[in-house]
């Protein structure tokens, strides 16, 4: 047990893109605003970071406990926004919020993000915010402003912290015109204003799309695209004998569900903008990637776990009470069976690599090198010599040379050709000799 408490998902080394992301938020504001603008993500999850580190160090635990904070706020979120949505004041009710609130707490695929030094979980926090802002903008009374100035401002850090976000206000869009449109003149205010707050950030936007166009690392979408996304946003992003049961029976207990309302014609209005919030983001991406260009992420529509264990519960209500206790609890056992698999593992990262190296390999002013794939965890780990040596191979292809050019640009990183013998750190984690000089 003590072993699991230190040696987990929380406390392993940071991996590439968590490795990034420490390299851009050490950076000066300017430099990350630079970097964040060539380099496809908006800045706010790094001002963040940036403001977090430079109060508490940029160690592995208090950068990833920026994400779990956020990841904690969720089943509050939640268990707010689904007391506007079952506005029975019974016991059983509060039972039927909390049984929600659960199993989004122990969602295999949130509980692995919540230990990310990434902007996912911010991200997903984000997302119920702004639904539940918006739930409330959507019945303010007449002549009060509170929640959709409040909903401007959520919005406006959205778009500021993840380009999906604008899928997410989008499904918000799409509910008030398919299903509440005499709603939509009095919270266009706070879409213009959320447009507004972009502005500045426009020409990057743009600049961004032409580049994303012609050149991007996600690949283009196939025949089982979407179920691999309901696959690992159910069952989680690690495969486990679980993953699939667990995503076989949520997806079981929503198809019945709304099969059923069908017949019943029975959609009420959080049904329907919960059912809006789960398939715009997920059809918005999938038509840019089919007509455009490749966009689809499943990692990027991790939130879409909220409204599918929202739907699960409220699919389970119409159950008798021993039924619906039983289902839930079975799904609740799969999520902590997985959880416990995630929180358990703890991969050799850079950190182990590079001790290693300097303990038992590196000797005297022996050379090490490193290339772009693998430089922001070198960067990291690597003891206190400056500039970093990095060879000039697959530069240009490769995502995240704007980081590069940063260190390159501020005298931290160096591009040059590896001066044999020398020991090259490579992705992995693995590391190699390289000696040209010795003739086989």
């Amino acid at each position: 047990m003590f072993n699991l408490l230190t040696h987990n998902y929380l406390t392993r080394g940071f991996w590439g893109d968590e490795a990034w992301t420490i390299g851009i938020s050490r950076l000066p504001i300017t430099e990350i605003i630079t970097i964040t603008g060539q380099d496809f993500h908006p800045p706010f999850y790094y001002f963040l970071v940036h403001a977090l580190g430079s109060l508490t160090g940029f160690s592995e635990v208090p950068i990833r406990l920026l994400s779990t904070l956020f990841f904690l706020l969720i089943p509050f979120l939640v268990y707010k926004l689904t007391g506007l949505f079952w506005t029975t004041k019974n016991t059983l009710t509060k039972i039927y919020r909390l049984s929600s609130s659960i199993l989004i707490l122990f969602s295999p695929v949130l509980f692995t993000y919540a230990f990310e030094a990434r902007s996912y979980g911010l991200l997903a926090c984000e997302t119920i915010l702004s639904a539940y802002i918006f739930w409330r903008a959507l019945n303010e009374n007449k002549g009060h402003y509170l929640w959709r100035i409040l909903y401007t401002i959520i919005g406006g850090i959205m778009v500021y912290t993840h380009y999906y976000s604008w899928f997410i206000l989008a499904s918000h869009g799409f509910y008030l015109l398919l299903f509440e449109r005499n709603k939509i003149l009095a919270l266009l205010p706070s879409a213009l204003g959320v447009l507004l707050i972009q502005l500045p950030w426009l020409p990057t936007l743009l600049g961004q799309t032409s580049s994303v166009q012609s050149s991007y690392w996600i690949g283009p979408m196939n025949n089982r695209t979407h179920a691999e996304f309901f696959l690992r946003v159910v069952g989680g992003d690690r495969v486990t004998i679980m993953q699939s049961p667990l995503a076989y029976s949520v997806g079981t207990i929503l198809l019945l569900d709304f099969l059923y309302r069908l017949y019943q014609h029975d959609f009420p209005r959080h049904y329907r903008f919960l059912l809006t919030w789960l398939l715009v983001p997920t059809l918005l991406p999938t038509i840019i990637s089919l007509l455009f260009t490749p966009v689809f992420y499943y990692r990027y529509l991790i939130f879409s776990a909220i409204p599918i264990l929202i739907l699960t519960v409220q699919a389970l209500k119409r159950l008798p009470e021993i039924i619906f206790f039983l289902i839930v609890i079975a799904l609740l056992g799969a999520q902590v069976y997985v959880d416990y698999r995630i929180f358990s593992q703890y991969p050799r990262s850079m950190r182990e690599e590079v001790a290693e190296l300097y303990q038992t390999k590196v000797k005297n002013d022996q050379n090490v090198y490193t290339v772009l794939p693998s430089f922001a965890e070198v960067a990291y780990y690597l003891p206190n010599t400056s500039p970093i040596k990095v060879l000039p191979l697959g530069l240009i292809q490769f995502s995240g040379k704007s980081l590069l050019d940063a260190y390159v640009r501020l005298g931290k990183a160096e591009i040059v050709d590896g001066v044999t013998p020398y020991y090259l750190l490579e992705p992995g984690p693995k590391t190699s000799l390289i000696d040209t000089t010795k003739v086989k």
